[in-house]
């Protein structure tokens, strides 16, 4: 029964922790919304958009954007070497606001990932004071460039990144890409302020917004150039240089359709997965803590049904009860907070199953010499 006890321990103590994180980073995120001013003028933002093959979601984007209620913006858009109708839609438009300024992008790889290529390609034409990167599968509500301004210019700060409201049509898609919440159910982002490791320091590429100069003063792209994982590489890079950073939820604001079905998001989530914890030899010890946490996390309620909580070891088993209860209900506070539906937010469990197989089928993807692919390439 000593395996059991500190099995018992251990998921109590996670229970307690992952509730106390989540309530304080549901208050945090909270607050900064709440704080955040509807601001219409300031300096000139640019915002960044590189389009591969994006014809259906393209017009919704830059007409949530034309429709901003923070004006003085540029749009920059930039054609990844394309093969549908996605340079149509960027020039018909142009002709309707002369905001949107049109590049084609070089079939040239100066970089591993294909988005981080035309990232290069595109930001040294920008214009602005910040730099308001999206991807073009993104919905923006009409106040989203003004909530983001405001939390960067009042707390002073040089990146911030958030969750948007993710939507998927299939089911077990959604629970894939509900994956995510582990960045705030285990984080403390309430803590950002005061304590900055890099190691802890998340973005989501579909909405990072950057100060130009501290872009530049860090290195940029150009400095991850060869990273997987491009949101959470330049996310680090920035805290690793001492600049300011915060974690905001935007589903307020932001909605995306990043993918539509499960093999599509499983095949997604596996690669950003493993971009956020590489496998190496030094990560092994991590990996296998990961792992095991996984494990246990997902085995622990089939324990309490199987093993009565009157028969075997009472005490050890409420602990036990009590600890997954927790973290499951921290997961459901979490996941209905970023706007995720109710069947989705219940589906913890199986949530936590398929992130450890889809981080376990990267690690497979690796070992057997084969590549992830995003956006028709092989990354």
């Amino acid at each position: 029964m000593t395996y059991l006890y500190i099995f018992a321990i251990v998921m109590l103590a996670m229970g307690i922790y992952t509730l106390l994180v989540s309530a304080c980073n549901i208050v945090h995120f909270r607050n900064i919304e709440k704080k955040a001013g509807n601001v219409t003028e300031g300096p000139l933002i640019s915002v960044i958009i590189p389009a591969r093959n994006e014809e259906n979601h393209l017009p919704n984007l830059l007409e949530s954007l034309r429709t901003q209620s923070y004006r003085n913006i540029e749009i920059l858009v930039i054609n990844d070497c394309s093969t549908d109708r996605t340079q149509d839609v960027i020039d018909k438009a142009k002709e309707k606001d002369s905001r949107i300024r049109a590049f084609m992008g070089s079939g040239e790889r100066n970089a591993r990932n294909g988005k981080v290529n035309a990232m290069m390609q595109i930001l040294p034409e920008a214009k602005g004071e910040f730099l308001y990167c999206t991807d073009a599968d993104t919905v923006h509500g009409k106040d989203a460039i003004s909530f983001a301004y405001s939390v960067m210019k009042d707390r002073n700060l040089d990146i911030i990144s958030g969750f948007p409201a993710e939507r998927c049509e299939s089911y077990m898609g959604a629970v894939n890409m509900s994956a995510m919440l582990f960045c705030v159910v285990f984080i403390p982002h309430f803590l950002a302020r005061f304590v900055r490791i890099p190691a802890l320091s998340v973005a989501i590429g579909q909405f990072i917004m950057m100060r130009t100069s501290a872009y530049k003063a860090v290195g940029g792209y150009e400095s991850i150039k060869n990273n997987v994982c491009d949101d959470m590489s330049i996310c680090r890079l920035f805290v690793e240089n001492g600049m300011k950073y915060h974690f905001v939820t935007v589903c307020q604001h932001i909605t995306c359709n990043m993918y539509k079905e499960r093999k599509e998001a499983f095949n997604g989530i596996a690669r950003s997965l493993n971009g956020a914890v590489p496998m190496s030899a030094a990560a092994i010890p991590i990996v296998a803590v990961i792992l095991f946490t996984f494990a246990h996390l997902v085995t622990a309620p089939l324990v309490s049904l199987v093993i009565p909580l009157w028969s075997v070891a009472p005490l050890s088993m409420m602990y036990l009860t009590l600890g997954w209860i927790m973290f499951y209900f921290s997961w459901f506070l979490s996941a209905i907070e970023e706007k995720l539906s109710i069947k989705v937010s219940i589906s913890g469990p199986i949530a936590i199953f398929q992130t450890g197989s889809m981080y376990l089928y990267g690690i497979w993807v690796k070992l057997t010499g084969r590549h992830f692919t995003w956006k028709g390439r092989q990354i």
